[in-house]
């Protein structure tokens, strides 16, 4: 088995491509040689987080889903304001961001809230805190890409920096299972393998990872990509929190 150097999704900071699809199978809907999945952070970051190296965003122009082009115009700018230098420290020199503009104000912001309003309603979970937890560092988002770098879904998790920013216990510190919260493709983008193929980016390198309240589709993905249920647990919201495993990967 290759090993790669990373664990992706603890160590993803900006993109991440699918790999050249299987022969194409004919007639089957969900292959399309045009199509090219990948995962991008998302990378704003409030002025009180605690600083960190990452890698500058590969795609800065992302297209919006068709029902945010009305509030947010057919393309929004990724901004770069929370860059770090190599030692995690240039954005706060000056105790403040490269530009003025309020956190809430960003339009990578925005497209996240709106795509988090879209779960919680559909899936029927409070979600209100994900897109400023995740830009005080406390959990991580991933914009699921499409064709044209256009912004299909996400996907959100908590990994090890994520624990260790929060200041949970030291056992937890040492636990770099990724948790992945949340899952959502917009409804036009279904049935052709966004989820999967985000999920095989960020879970590539990963021998473990659990999920909160999975779903019958995300289980049968996972168990496509070799996981096997390894165990459940309630969660503090009354929901399953199972774990998967697979062999052959050794973090």
């Amino acid at each position: 088995i290759y090993e790669r150097k990373r664990a992706a999704l603890v160590d993803l900071n900006g993109t991440a491509d699918a790999p050249p699809r299987r022969r194409l199978r004919r007639g089957d809907p969900q292959e399309n040689s045009e199509e090219k999945v990948s995962v991008q952070r998302f990378t704003l970051v409030s002025r009180g987080a605690p600083p960190v190296r990452r890698q500058t965003a590969q795609h800065e122009l992302l297209r919006v889903p068709p029902r945010d082009s009305a509030s947010l115009g057919d393309e929004i700018h990724v901004c770069r304001c929370s860059d770090c230098d190599k030692h995690g420290v240039r954005r706060r020199l000056s105790g403040r961001r490269t530009c003025r503009r309020d956190t809430e104000s960003h339009p990578e912001y925005c497209l996240l809230l709106n795509l988090t309003d879209r779960f919680e309603e559909e899936c029927h979970r409070e979600n209100a805190d994900l897109v400023n937890e995740a830009c005080c560092r406390e959990k991580s988002a991933f914009f699921i890409l499409g064709p044209g770098s256009t912004a299909v879904g996400y996907v959100a998790a908590e990994v090890a920096a994520n624990r260790k920013v929060r200041g949970l216990q030291e056992s937890d510190h040492d636990d770099r299972t990724p948790f992945v919260t949340q899952i959502y493709v917009e409804p036009e983008f279904r049935k052709q393998g966004y989820a999967s193929q985000a999920l095989f980016l960020l879970l590539r390198d990963h021998g473990e990872v659990k999920v909160d309240g999975p779903s019958d589709i995300i289980s049968h993905i996972l168990k496509g990509q070799g996981f096997l249920c390894a165990g459940s647990k309630e969660g503090t919201d009354g929901r399953p929190i199972v774990a998967f495993a697979r062999e052959g990967i050794n973090v």
